[in-house]
């Protein structure tokens, strides 16, 4: 496992942090590239941080009405990619009501940018909707 710098290591607990419901939409906006690259399963995309607070909140109440309480980092390694980017595996347990988990992996790459990290690729490794339909947590 690689070392994780604490500049890396405290960006990604913020995002945790913000991801749960403790931070505002403007904190987590402070964690993204003005716009960055999404991708999943089914292709890339650019996405522009203005539009990301409308899809948080989306995404929340979906997560609340299927019973997920918590969001946690449970992992994380990091590779410099030269002096000005950082490529982070992470991996998310999402904790449901019924006491269930559900790991999620993604990839970021982040850049040093002048007012700290930002968040320019965002990779999710699998597609949520399906993982929670699968597992029987929204109807199919």
């Amino acid at each position: 496992m690689n070392r994780i710098s604490t500049e890396v290591e405290q960006f990604f607990k913020e995002y945790e942090r913000c991801a749960n419901d403790g931070g505002s939409a403007e904190e987590a906006l402070r964690q993204f590239a003005e716009v960055f690259m999404a991708a999943d399963s089914a292709g890339g995309r650019v996405v522009s941080a203005a539009d990301l607070p409308k899809a948080v909140a989306l995404k929340r109440k979906l997560l609340e009405g299927a019973g997920s309480h918590r969001t946690r980092l449970a992992s994380m390694e990091e590779w410099p990619l030269g002096d000005r980017y950082v490529l982070v595996e992470t991996e998310w347990m999402m904790e449901f009501e019924t006491g269930e988990e559900i790991a999620l992996r993604s990839t970021f790459i982040v850049h040093r940018a002048e007012d700290g990290l930002k968040i320019v690729f965002y990779l999710a490794h699998q597609n949520l909707m399906a993982v929670l339909k699968e597992r029987g947590i929204l109807s199919a």
